[in-house]
């Protein structure tokens, strides 16, 4: 059968807020390739005369096993990630980044109400996972405009999933082909923030590397996604798509779409139904 969910795909439909904050939580694995493309972004839209706040928070230094995979060299080993990165990148393109040496923290923002929040989770853990979806759903109902881009990925294969807190409301479908809201990364995947579950490994993204057990290659792919829902989300406003699932062994990428059946709305009542 042919798959009509892409043509039958709501677009996402942001506040326009007079302020944008886009914060990378975590400088790592996949954190550290994404960096540049978050400057980039940032970097276009300063250019266009936005508001605009860039946050680098990692508390980890880098090591020399974080080399052969990480975006970093030798030459850094000792240096925190965020700080490193920040300077890298914000003095290439002129943008500046604030480099956050610590754990994410919801109390280091500098936003108002009128602020668009993008919390960018490159996290290996449930219990980082765990603090960014406490955070968007305890503010969700006093900060509508704030967003969860998350990364995730495992030996070859990956997924990117975008969304916010709170539910579903009529407001956010009020125009026709677009949407306001997404259910959160948590929501998508409850097993993400399951610390019993996904904490059990004692290893680290960077050990699992040195011992071959995580492709070179899969953080840069998932970091190249996660910048592609951003150029569409604050570029080209033309998003479409809620998740991106990857697999490097077998070649393959799918992605979900906003429709109305994703979005648990039934078309025949217009009524919105409580999203499991």
């Amino acid at each position: 059968m042919l798959d009509l969910d892409y043509h039958h795909a709501r677009k996402l439909l942001l506040t326009t807020d007079v302020q944008i904050v886009i914060s990378l939580v975590g400088c790592g694995g996949t954190g550290s390739w994404l960096a540049p493309a978050v400057v980039r972004v940032a970097k276009k839209l300063l250019d266009e005369n936005k508001d605009v706040q860039v946050y680098f928070i990692d508390p980890d230094f880098v090591e020399k096993k974080n080399v052969y995979r990480q975006n970093f060299c030798e030459a850094e080993i000792g240096l925190n990630k965020a700080i490193t990165l920040a300077n890298r990148y914000g003095l290439a393109w002129g943008v500046p980044v604030r480099a956050v040496a610590k754990a994410f923290q919801p109390g280091i923002f500098n936003r108002t109400p009128y602020t668009l929040m993008l919390l960018i989770g490159c996290v290996d853990n449930a219990s980082a996972r765990g603090v960014i979806h406490g955070f968007i759903n305890e503010k969700h109902g006093r900060y509508k405009s704030m967003w969860w881009l998350d990364c995730g990925n495992e030996e070859s294969a990956g997924q990117v999933l975008l969304g916010c807190g709170g539910k579903l409301e009529k407001d956010d479908l009020k125009l026709p082909g677009f949407c306001g809201w997404l259910p959160g990364p948590g929501v998508q995947h409850p097993d993400l923030l399951d610390v019993q579950f996904k904490d059990l490994e004692s290893l680290s993204c960077a050990d699992m590397a040195m011992q071959d057990s995580q492709g070179m290659a899969i953080n840069q792919r998932i970091a190249a996604e996660a910048a592609d829902y951003l150029v569409r989300m604050l570029i080209t406003k033309d998003l479409r798509k809620m998740a991106t699932y990857l697999d490097l062994e077998s070649g393959s990428t799918r992605s979900k779409y906003i429709t109305d059946e994703n979005l648990g709305v039934s078309v025949s009542t217009e009524t919105v139904e409580e999203l499991h």
